[in-house]
């Protein structure tokens, strides 16, 4: 062996060793993410990891195999034919054995992901959630038959070419029509997925993720089949060639050398140890692993009465009350234990329950208490509402749920009272709020009462301030969502609950999309603001109630929200400001409701114009 051969030996053995270094720490990793599927009650996740975890080792032990026969190419310690054969196993079992657990692992993890497609949806209509005509998991004895008997069917294969009863280019073929099953298998699923749940939206925003997440890592999967695909046409129509290179029997020049071991290392990172990588990255292992199980244990309260004890909820139940606050005044507390006005307070059913004035047995003080009526609701949804209302009691000088709870037909959410009403009654009190039509402003405003409004209208962007600088976007944010405390100081309520609010839109009708919702908003998927809301968003609600607080006029009032997309998203409208109104105030709201989310307002820009505005009105 010259020095030319030498060096591209060298060059393969130091490649061989860090890519089987890398497989051995990959395959000592997916032991405990393979641990931790076993503890699961579904099979497919336990597939999915214990061929990742063989995946690795193949891999490991082919890489290591490679490095001790360059070693003994270049001591010569082996004839030239038995050398070239080694090399000829080693390099066809290093692409075709992952190929085929490859397949295993892909259709594991397509199985997996139809399973959770099936039990995270929710039919509406009837509200049944995962009953649908169709169940994956019906089928899963005979799925398992048909990769028990791919296994076996591999087995042969593989014995067979071992045993030289197939040739090389054989088994390459039978490798590429492996790798081009991959994207026909897709092409059905999304066919099916798009006909099978159209229209059929997720039973939780966690469950959504987690599906996203897996159906992520599919795609990213298929892509990097292409590669692989161009691999197996290269070594069939090159594989002496190939299988010379690698024993160290061909001449190369150093460019040549450089561009085998960027193809062999090139090839093996992007197609085998990035998606392995991702596949054992703790988000993808929640996502896997979510127990689809107790998305089916309906919890309907029309049978539900009474606390869950401490053992029922170690065993996969749930309890519905919670206690967010650290307050001895809230805790233990019961429904009962509510004495509840039947006069409601001041919003109607809307979908998302009505509020009603209540006052506690061991304590005269007025709260508020919205009553939602459901027939029945999933753990998860539960899980994820209290969730949200841990993170809603967090927002420093937001609103806070000081308790909540369930009976046999209602969810009841407690908070604190506002005695002055919202931001709605107050601009209406003396005026009607039921038309549509603009009223003409005069001078019957005096400077006082606009200093009024500029003050509310101060308070109010230095509290959407503070939600923002925690992160926290409204979405929906409008005049009746802007309460009033005794001492006439407002506190915005009403964000967050975000899955409770979807799934109450499906089962209820609930909608919060309105004259005051940003036109990036209107085009979201159902009546619900979703995801889509933004920083701007709020500005842009902000600029529509500076708008009803100067005009005592509701924007697009009772407007149809198929209406609402087409005059203010596709048509660009705004309700007409009457040119009586103060020149800065109308110029402010035409600013914050400007059409381009970017070209909007920021705070420090709205409290400078409100500043000025005050200046010259004392």
């Amino acid at each position: 062996m010259d020095d030319t051969i030498k060096e591209s030996a060298y060059l393969l053995s130091i490649a061989y060793l860090l890519l089987g270094l890398i497989f051995i720490l990959l395959a000592l990793y997916s032991i405990p993410c393979l641990w931790k599927a076993w503890k699961c009650r579904q099979f497919f996740p336990k597939i999915f990891y214990l061929f990742i975890l063989a995946i690795c080792c193949d891999q490991a032990t082919y890489q290591l195999l490679y490095l001790y026969e360059v070693i003994t190419a270049i001591k010569q310690e082996k004839d030239e034919n038995s050398q070239i054969e080694s090399f000829r196993i080693i390099f066809f079992q290093t692409i075709y054995v992952p190929d085929a657990i490859f397949f295993v692992i892909y259709f594991s993890l397509f199985w997996q992901f139809l399973i959770m497609m099936h039990h995270g949806r929710i039919k509406t209509g009837s509200i049944l959630v995962g009953k649908r005509n169709w169940n994956p998991e019906q089928a899963n004895s005979k799925v398992r038959l048909i990769l028990y008997l791919y296994i076996i069917g591999q087995a042969i294969v593989i014995w067979q070419f071992m045993a030289q009863g197939l040739s090389p280019k054989a088994i390459m073929i039978c490798d590429i029509v492996v790798n081009a099953s991959v994207p026909i298998i897709v092409i059905i699923m999304v066919l099916y997925l798009n006909i099978k749940f159209s229209g059929s939206p997720f039973v939780s925003n966690r469950y959504e993720k987690s599906n996203n997440k897996i159906q992520q890592l599919l795609w990213i999967w298929i892509l990097l089949r292409i590669p692989q695909l161009a691999v197996n046409v290269v070594v069939v129509i090159y594989n002496d060639d190939l299988i010379a290179l690698m024993g160290g029997k061909l001449k190369v020049t150093f460019i040549e050398q450089l561009f085998l071991i960027l193809f062999i290392v090139g090839d093996i990172i992007i197609v085998q140890i990035i998606p392995v990588m991702m596949a054992m990255s703790n988000s993808f292992l929640s996502a896997l692993l979510l127990d689809h199980n107790r998305i089916n244990s309906l919890i309907n309260v029309e049978t539900f009465s009474g606390e869950m004890n401490i053992q029922e909820q170690i065993q996969g139940q749930i309890s519905l009350k919670n206690n967010p606050r650290d307050d001895t005044l809230f805790k233990d507390l019961k429904l009962n234990d509510l004495i509840i006005n039947e006069r409601q307070f001041f919003r109607k059913y809307n979908g998302f329950g009505e509020i009603k004035v209540t006052t506690l047995k061991r304590d005269t003080k007025k709260y508020a208490v919205r009553i939602i009526q459901f027939k029945e609701l999933s753990s998860f949804l539960i899980d994820e509402t209290k969730q949200e209302i841990e993170q809603i009691n967090k927002i420093k000088k937001g609103y806070k749920i000081l308790w909540y709870d369930f009976n046999e037909q209602s969810m009841y959410l407690l908070s604190k009272y506002y005695p002055n009403s919202n931001l709605n009654e107050f601009i209406h009190k003396n005026t009607g709020n039921d038309s549509a039509q603009i009223k003409e402003i005069t001078n019957s405003y005096t400077n006082k009462q606009l200093l009024i409004r500029v003050n509310i209208a101060t308070d109010l962007i230095k509290a959407i301030q503070n939600l923002h600088d925690q992160n926290i976007i409204h979405g929906h944010l409008n005049s009746s969502n802007v309460l009033f405390n005794d001492k006439f100081k407002l506190k915005i309520v009403d964000y967050g609950l975000r899955a409770i609010k979807k799934y109450a839109s499906l089962v209820n009708g609930y909608s919060n999309k309105n004259g005051f919702t940003a036109p990036e908003c209107l085009n979201d998927k159902g009546s619900v603001v979703s995801q889509s809301a933004i920083k701007e968003s709020d500005i842009y609600s902000f600029g529509m109630i500076l708008y009803q607080l100067f005009t005592e006029t509701i924007p697009f009032y009772n407007m149809p929200q198929k209406d609402l997309i087409q005059l203010v998203k596709e048509q660009q409208s705004r309700p007409k400001i009457p040119v009586s109104l103060n020149t800065n105030i109308a110029t402010l709201i035409r600013c914050c409701w400007q059409q381009d989310p970017i070209k909007r307002p920021n705070y420090n820009q709205i409290l400078t114009t409100l500043k000025q505005i005050s200046d010259n009105l004392e």
